[in-house]
Order: structure tokens, then sequence, then C-alpha cells
């Protein structure tokens, strides 16, 4: 690829105080750039040194991040910092694995675990103590007491505040007509008055005066018409007029057009029916059964027409039923209505399902319910909800568990008395099973001894929540696991019914024991029991080898990538001696893929031959060669030696290398651990020489970071190339400056000539022409 060699000009060359060449005709821009290039080559090559700089440092940063990866994972020195992955961990050569004859106890193991078996026999699991509701909690119907009038009123103020508007596009502008105002209330009748259709008309006809020759009349089948007068010489009528889908469905019902309707080709558009006369007086609520929902639509002018209230109600029942029965199905939801009161009941076929109503209608004074209220409990819904009688007069509550006293009040959310009882210290957790309604309070810790002791002090919401028996004793446990009775004589009520927790009960190896809970830690194994046995099961500990061969496998992979990513920078040969840093100016010249390839060449190469690596490698290589003083193993024994020397010291499984690891690691695991955890193993020295070219601490920072720095750390302010960096910064700063003072002083001199030959083309001219030339 051929790079036109023009240098980027830092500044430019022209001058906006100069007559540049106006009298000479001399192109003294050019001049100008010539005499500078010198100058301007000099910034060039420092702008490319700065770049090149930067491009080392990228690549040194790049490798030290890969390189403390490569450590962490495999050569962490401290315990606390030991990884799955590290070979300097005893545990990593101790791995273990364990196998259950039953499903019945899931088992782990750790490092400590002895190779061998172990019997194990559970006759009884752990359980917590545990408090649930003697009954569904709260209402299994959902109750209220419709208010006709109240019902009538609403529904009337729906029917009058419901937008009915027409938008129409006339020629490309859109054009909106309100009907809102001329629906009217019949009280005598019950019902909601439309406009007639001369009126409809007569306001089309208001917002349409803005257009000449457009009006709107009605036919003589009752028919609202929109007729244009207005033709081009042809006779062709050249209005454009929609009705647009914007328009509200009652707008369109009482004027009788239609969305997308448009004026004919005799210049008339004619409403597709009859102006509607009266509107819907509908009291809307919405009921949702099982998670289905379906607006209830009860239609108030024939409510209102029955003979007196008990029909009115009557009425109400069979609408709702009906309407009911098709959205869930015949029998699903019963609603039931007092002639007399108006009071409701909303029942369900089946005791699991829910039944709701909500919507803004929804609400005491109309129906004598909240708005989302059901038959079941919802923990977003509030305690005064469903247990409005166990607040006192000021809407609040207390109660105590365990001897810690919880205060609540009656617009507090389910979720939010569960949450308080949570936090409380108790020791217990409260929970909410929706299939069943009941309310669970269960100890935080499993086995027997731990009581749960339940007492209303200001209201009755515990009794409401859990129901009480009648009793006048409350339940706790003794420390030998038996019910007793506390405090007989205190007159508090037994509230909930209360199951005390056990201990697990099992044979470990022959030896009976006792636990309170189900995941129990012995000599080494981690056993959770999911059930009983009938008989006694096995596990067995086995050395996990796997696990092993795959970890030091991973560890030859991660290596041998390292190497090649460190080779590959000292081994590539020096492109970047043909591929210059591009200037600016040479950039705009070329495509995004050209200079990315550009770039590339010119990276390649920057670090060959670099003493820091080329150390760095013979350092790691020399020590997974030797055999440590101590070990009776080196790498090679373990069937795991470098190929030739094409390798570059990469690490290789011969053909039976992993044969040969596997039987050292069953024969003598003590042996392979040490070649890589003793102070004078594999793993320490690594470890240092990771340190010594990597290590980030400012203390005793590595080689490479000393060179390049870490991006944000203390090392980058006092990094070599940091300090290079700001050379060659400066010596940029003072060609810059040389370059301006060389740039004035020649316009200086040009901008003079210039005068000169001016001045003298104007006596020249003078003098022409007193001599008559």
């Amino acid at each position: 690829m051929n790079v036109n060699s023009t240098s980027s000009y830092v500044n430019n060359p022209s001058s906006n105080k100069g007559f540049s060449g106006m009298a000479s005709g001399m192109d003294t821009e050019s001049m100008v750039e010539a005499l500078l290039s010198g100058t301007q080559a000099k910034i060039d090559k420092q702008n490319a040194l700065k770049q090149q700089t930067i491009w080392k440092q990228e690549i040194y940063r790049d490798l030290i991040t890969q390189i403390n990866s490569f450590q962490s994972k495999f050569f962490k020195k401290s315990f606390s910092d030991f990884s799955s992955t590290s070979l300097m961990s005893p545990s990593f050569f101790n791995a273990m694995s364990i196998a259950s004859t039953s499903s019945a106890i899931r088992a782990s193991v750790d490092s400590s675990a002895a190779v061998g078996s172990h019997s194990v026999k559970v006759s009884q699991l752990a359980t917590a103590s545990k408090v649930t509701s003697t009954s569904a909690a709260g209402k299994h119907d959902l109750e209220g007491t419709a208010n006709i009038s109240e019902m009538y009123k609403t529904a009337m103020k729906d029917a009058l505040a419901e937008e009915r508007t027409v938008s129409l596009s006339v020629n490309g502008k859109s054009v909106d007509v309100d009907f809102s105002d001329l629906v009217k209330e019949n009280a005598a009748d019950n019902k909601v008055e439309y406009p007639t259709p001369q009126q409809i008309a007569d306001r089309l006809n208001e917002a349409l005066s803005k257009f000449d020759g457009i009006s709107a009349t009605v036919n003589t089948d009752g028919k609202v018409v929109i007729t244009s007068t207005n033709t081009d010489d042809k006779g062709k009528y050249t209005d454009e007029i929609k009705v647009l889908t914007s328009s509200s469905s009652e707008g369109l019902a009482m004027t009788g057009l239609v969305a997308g309707a448009s004026l004919g080709k005799d210049g008339t558009m004619t409403a597709a029916n009859a102006p509607k006369t009266e509107g819907d007086v509908t009291f809307n609520v919405d009921i949702t059964y099982d998670g289905a929902k379906t607006t209830v639509k009860i239609d108030m002018e024939k409510v209102m027409e029955q003979a007196d209230e008990a029909a009115q109600r009557r009425e109400i029942q069979r609408q709702f039923q009906e309407q009911v029965d098709f959205a869930f199905g015949e029998g699903k939801v019963q609603m039931s209505m007092d002639d007399t009161t108006g009071g409701f009941k909303l029942s369900t076929q089946y005791k699991t399902s829910t039944v709701m109503i909500s919507g803004d209608n929804a609400n005491q004074t109309t129906l004598g319910v909240l708005n989302g209220e059901s038959n079941r409990i919802g923990i977003g819904g509030d305690l005064g909800m469903y247990f409005k009688d166990a607040f006192d007069a000021d809407g609040k509550a207390s109660f105590s568990i365990n001897g810690k006293t919880i205060e609540v009040n009656k617009d507090m959310t389910i979720s939010e008395m569960m949450r308080a009882v949570n936090n409380s210290g108790a020791g217990v957790t409260m929970t909410y099973q929706s299939n069943s309604g009941t309310f669970s309070l269960t100890a935080n810790n499993s086995g027997d001894g731990f009581k749960i002791d339940i007492q209303d002090t200001t209201g009755s919401l515990m009794a409401s929540v859990f129901g009480a028996d009648g009793s006048t004793t409350t339940y706790t446990t003794d420390i030998d696991g038996g019910a007793s009775v506390q405090d007989p004589d205190s007159g508090a009520v037994r509230i909930g019914n209360f199951v005390e927790g056990k201990d697990a009960i099992f044979e470990f190896d022959g030896v009976a024991m006792a636990r309170n809970s189900n995941t129990i830690s012995q000599d080494g194994l981690t056993m959770t029991f999911t059930n009983t046995t009938d008989q006694a099961e096995t596990l067995t500990v086995n050395r996990n080898t796997d696990q092993i061969v795959d970890g030091i496998k991973g560890f030859i992979e991660e290596y041998n990538a390292l190497l090649d990513k460190i080779n590959g920078l000292v081994d590539a040969d020096a492109e970047y001696r043909d591929y210059a840093p591009l200037t600016d100016a040479q950039k705009k010249e070329m495509t995004e893929k050209e200079i990315e390839k550009w770039e590339e060449k010119a990276k390649t190469g920057l670090l060959r031959r670099d003493n820091v690596l080329e150390s760095f490698l013979q350092s790691m290589r020399s020590v997974l060669y030797e055999r440590p003083a101590d070990s009776a193993y080196a790498l090679y024994d373990l069937g795991i030696d470098t190929g030739d020397y094409t390798q570059k010291g990469k690490l290789f499984m011969d053909a039976d290398g992993e044969a040969k690891l596997r039987a050292a690691l069953e024969s003598n695991p003590d042996e392979v651990a040490k070649l890589f955890t003793s102070e004078d193993g594999i793993g320490n020295k690594m470890n240092d020489i990771l340190n010594g070219v990597a290590n980030t601490s400012s203390g005793s920072p590595g080689t490479l970071v000393q060179i390049a720095g870490v991006k944000g750390g203390a090392s980058e302010a006092s990094s070599d190339y940091n300090q290079r960096l700001s050379e060659i910064e400066q010596k940029i700063k003072n060609l810059k400056n040389a370059y301006e003072l060389e740039k004035n002083r020649y316009w200086s001199k040009f901008n003079a000539m210039e005068k000169l030959v001016s001045q003298m083309s104007s006596q020249s001219a003078w003098l022409s022409q007193q001599f008559g030339y």
C-alpha cells in the first residue's frame, strides 16, 4: 500500500496577515511550506516516536494483566488466596470425590477426608417448630353492599364524561369536532340524550367554516352528509376529506360516521348510519377470577326501570351473574344479593379459587368494597381490608413472638407485616401459602427445643391471622423436647396449630447420633439428609484423580498460551521499520480498514528480542525443567515434557504421560504435591518469577510494571515510559515554538517583498501614464 509522505502540519504554514503573492504572483505559501519542511519533519519524527512508545506501553500492560491472571489462577501463595486451581494449595492434590448408594443422602467431601467407606442410616429427619393457621385466613366470600342510587350517579357521570370526538382530515389538515357538550342527562327517563342530526350538522359546519365550499347537512333518511362544491376546470372535485381512526367510538356512533370513510367522486360523504339518539348508562367494574379478567357492565337504565328497589337489586344480580357465567363458565363465580339491604356476596365454586373486584367504581360508596379487594388474601393488600376487626379504635395492633414486640397498623400491607415479623429477631420466618390461604411461622433453626410463643397485646391480629382454639394456654417446649404448658392461669389464648421441631436421628459407622439439622459435617464429609432410609447406606470416598489431572492439564494449556503470546512478540519480524506511525494528513487519505492494517504492521516487531521478556521466558523454562532438591519427582517423571526446539519451551504430555501422572497420584500423591507446594518446589519458584516481572505492588513493582506502569495505579506516574513520554512531549512543544518563529520570520520577509513590488508597480504605472504609454 502506497502512502503519501506528506507531513501532518501541526501549524498551518499560511498567514492571514500577508499578501500571499498578490503583487509578485509567486506561490508564497508553497515556498513557506518548503522552508518549514525541515522543522515539520522533526515534529513528525517525535510524534512517531511518541506513538511507538504508547504502543509498547499498551503491549506491556496487556502482558502484565495476562501474567497476573495466570499467577492468580495457578500460583497464589497466601492460603487465604488459594483458588480451586492453585497448584500451591495442598488441597488441590488432595481432591476427593464421594459416592452415595442412596438418593436420600447427598454428600460432599473436602480434602481432609480419608479415602474409604462409611455407613449411614437415617431414622428421623430434622424439622423446625412451626405454627400454622387453623383455617384459611381472611374472608371466604367477597362481601359488599350495592348502593343503587350511588351506582346510578356514577354510571351517569361516567356516561356524560365519555369522549365524543370525531376527527377529520380536510386537505391534509386535522380537524377535531367535539360533541360532548351536546350530550344531556334525561333524569326523568334515566337516560343520556344525544343531539339531533341537525345539531350534529350545525356543529360540523362550525368546525368546517374555515374551508370554503365544504358544509354538512342532513338528508331525508336523517343521516349526516358532508358536501364539497369545489371542482377543477374539468369538473372533478378537488377536496380530500376523510374520517380518521383517532375518532372516539362514541363520537362515531352518535354521528353515524365510520372511521376511514372519505369524500366520494360525487363530492359527498354520507354517514353509514343514522345518528345514535341516546347513550348507554352503565356501571362498570372489573372482576378477576383466578387470573382471568372481565369487565361487568350493569345497564342502569334497565335497573332503574324496575318497579321497586327489591326488583332493582334482582336485576343487578341477574345482569352480573349472566356476564360472569359467560366470561368464566357457569357456576364458577356466584353472586347472591339480599333484596332488602343490597348486601351481596361473591363466592367461588372451588375453595382454592380467588375472585377480585377492582376499578375506580369498586369503592366503599358504591359497593362497600375496596378497589382490589378479593375473597382471598393478597400480600399487597392492606391489613385492614382483611382483618378490620382485629385493630383498636386507632387502627393499631401489637403482638409479641418469642418475647419480641411487633407493632402494626391497619394501613400496612400483609407483606409489610410479614417483613416486620421476619426482621424482628424473634427467630422465626412468616410466610403465606396462597393455595391454602394459610399463614405459617417457622423457627429459623430446625430441631427440638425451639419454641414459638405468640401473644396479642393490643387488638387480636395474631388470633385473626392464625386462628385460636379457645384454650387458655400457650404452647412452648421443654428442654427435653416434650410439649408442655406455659402459664396455665394467665388467661392467654393458644394461637394457631403448633407442631414442635425434631432432631435428625441417624447412625454413622454404627454410632447413634442426633443433630438439630439435616446437614451434618463429619470427618471431612458434609451430608444432607433428604429422607429416611430403611437400611444402612454406603458413602465411598475416593481421591478425585480426574479433577487433579484436569487441573494440571489446564495449567499446561494456559502456560503454553502465555508462551505463545510472548514468543510471538520477541520473535516477530521488525515490520514496524517499514511502517512508521501515520500522520494525521496521511490518515485523511486512507479508509478505516487501511489504517487498521497499516497500524497492525506498524506495531509488529516493536518488542523483537526484548531483553526483559526473553529473560522471563528463560527463567520459567529453567524452573519447569528442574527437579527440586527435596522432591522425588520432576515434571518429566510425570509424563510432562517439552517438545523440540521449535516448540520454544511449551509443555506437552507424551504418549503415556497421562497414565504416568495418574499412577503417581494414586501411588504417591504427597510427593506429587511436594513437587509444586514445597519451599523449593515449582510453585514458590514460579511465584517469585511472576512477581519479579508483573507484581503491581508499589513497594516492589515487577520489571514490566516499572517500565510501563499500571493504568490508574501508583506506578503509572513513576514508570519509565511515562517519563519518556513527558520528554518527547517537551521536545514536540519546543519544535512547535520554533516552527511558529520560523513561519513568522519567513512571512515577514515575503510580506515586505510583496509591499515593495506593489509600490514599484504603482510607480511604473504612473510613469507610463505621464509619458502617454
